[in-house]
């Protein structure tokens, strides 16, 4: 009798938990089918300094080590880079167990204006396109940077604001960590 009703209520809450299952991927995916087909983020920070200054941190790719936040988040995390790593077409290439495997590219640079890179990853071969630009600002440089890329399928337009919302957050913390990277080099 007890072994009965114990088999009756674990097939009811499989049944359940299957139902609930499939019912959020089905929910998931017919958002995504709303969604729009790509993603930007932009995010605009006052760094007290001129561009001479800001520009070797961002147009040397070995040099990003030093204030964005991706370091410290993967202890099998292996850097690769062109040589010379500065400057258009030069490369980052890296590979960890937790942060994937991704490349960047120089695009574009100049000391006025910014630089442009793409960046693709393992399981994503178009890239997103990137920029920092430099801004005329009262209290140094306003450097406005921006990440914008294609988002193919229901499920990827389904995590675009998940992905949206995560590099806003690493902005913010990348450039409060290049301002103070740049005060100490005062």
């Amino acid at each position: 009798m007890v072994g009965t009703n114990l088999t009756q209520w674990l097939r009811r809450s499989l049944t359940i938990c299957t139902l609930l299952f499939l019912g959020t991927v089905a929910l998931v995916f017919t958002a995504g089918l709303f969604l729009p087909d790509h993603f930007e983020v932009q995010q605009s920070f006052t760094i007290h300094a001129q561009p001479e200054r800001i520009h070797p941190h961002l147009v040397d790719l070995a040099r990003w080590r030093e204030w964005t936040p991706w370091e410290g988040t993967d202890d099998t995390l292996v850097h690769e880079y062109s040589d010379p790593s500065s400057g258009v077409g030069a490369w980052h290439l890296w590979r960890g167990d937790s942060v994937g495997a991704g490349r960047i590219e120089i695009t574009a640079a100049s000391v006025e204006r910014g630089v442009w890179y793409d960046m693709t990853f393992d399981f994503d071969p178009d890239p997103m396109r990137g920029a920092l630009r430099y801004l005329p600002s009262d209290s140094g440089t306003l450097l406005e940077w921006s990440l914008r890329g294609d988002l193919e399928g229901p499920l990827e337009r389904a995590l675009g604001p998940i992905l949206s919302w995560r590099a806003d957050a690493e902005f913010a913390e990348s450039m409060s960590a290049l301002a103070q990277v740049i005060a100490r080099s005062d």
